[in-house]
């Protein structure tokens, strides 16, 4: 009976992490139309292989998560909208997930929506003992929690992903120049670096503008399209400064060596800044967790003595 109710109370959040989660039920007509003038044009290839190859092994948990991802996927994808489609495909790309789309992410999220609470109330049903109260408030909490866990993951990994990127920007500036100092063109100074470097978020990003020029894109736009990616105006300012280098037919080391500066620069401001903080964030610790350990040490034997004086005769 007490996993009965457990199974009903899970259901019950489960269809309202998926209430919660529905976009608009109508979608745009144009759209549909738009999508099946698609389907019709598209041509159909059958080819059949000589010799098809054996599938792939999958271990127990790489199968177990496609099935699940066979699940949520329909409907994930039903619930997801224009508008949170643009939205979920920012936080991706801010955080470097390039491959991921924003169905991948949502079906993560109800993946961790469904399993997380279900677990947590076994585990607490299985060592506590059932109660119900406290199950289906974890149900509740877990559920939530799950639900908004993989979003806030992408955001951590996209304000780390910044942070690294800045660091790096004014060694891998100063890399560069003294490659076009030595005579190399930009294109050859990018490679070297790349070759050079230690992997890093700005490295991935300097081997993928090389990997779309040598496609046959302009270098220009190339790294246009790669300051776009990375969305920083530190990275924005030096690829502009590039640009216009290039295109005035001025010195690229110059307007590097000056970029690397002011990114130094903005870097040991930028250290200033937290390091004036670090008073203020200490402020809580401290009051928390060092004060009442120090006033117990201090005060602990004058109260002990002083109940001592006045329980004795």
């Amino acid at each position: 009976m007490q996993y009965l109710i457990l199974a009903l109370i899970f259901l019950a959040v489960f269809m309202l992490l998926m209430a919660l989660a529905k976009p608009k039920q109508r979608e745009d007509v144009e759209t549909r139309l738009k999508r099946l003038n698609e389907d019709d044009a598209a041509p159909e290839f059958n080819y059949t292989p000589e010799e098809e190859a054996p599938p792939a092994k999958k271990d127990g948990l790489a199968d177990l998560n496609a099935k699940l991802d066979e699940v949520f996927t329909p409907l994930a994808r039903k619930r997801v909208s224009e508008a949170n489609a643009e939205a979920l495909a920012k936080v991706i790309h801010d955080a470097g997930r390039y491959g991921m789309t924003p169905v991948e992410l949502r079906t993560r999220q109800l993946k961790v929506a469904v399993i997380l609470p279900f677990f947590v109330a076994i585990a607490y049903s299985a060592l506590i003992g059932f109660d119900f109260v406290m199950v289906p408030l974890l149900i509740v909490i877990c559920g939530v929690a799950g639900y908004f866990v993989p979003i806030l993951r992408l955001r951590s990994e996209a304000t780390a992903r910044r942070n690294a990127i800045l660091r790096e920007l004014p060694s891998t500036l100063d890399l560069l120049t003294i490659c076009v100092e030595a005579g190399l063109s930009l294109q050859a100074a990018m490679f070297k670096v790349v070759e050079k470097s230690k992997p890093s978020p700005l490295r991935e990003e300097l081997d993928q503008a090389l990997r779309e020029i040598q496609l046959g894109r302009p270098r220009g736009q190339a790294l246009k399209d790669m300051a776009k990616r990375i969305n920083l105006k530190e990275v924005n300012s030096v690829v502009l400064s590039m640009v216009q280098a290039e295109a005035m037919g001025t010195s690229v080391a110059k307007s590097l060596r000056v970029q690397s500066e002011i990114a130094r620069e903005n870097r040991w401001q930028r250290a200033q800044e937290k390091a004036f903080q670090a008073p203020v964030k200490l402020t809580f610790p401290l009051v928390l967790f060092i004060f009442p350990v120090v006033f117990i040490v201090i005060f602990g034997p004058i109260a002990l003595q002083l109940m001592a004086n006045w329980s004795s005769p």
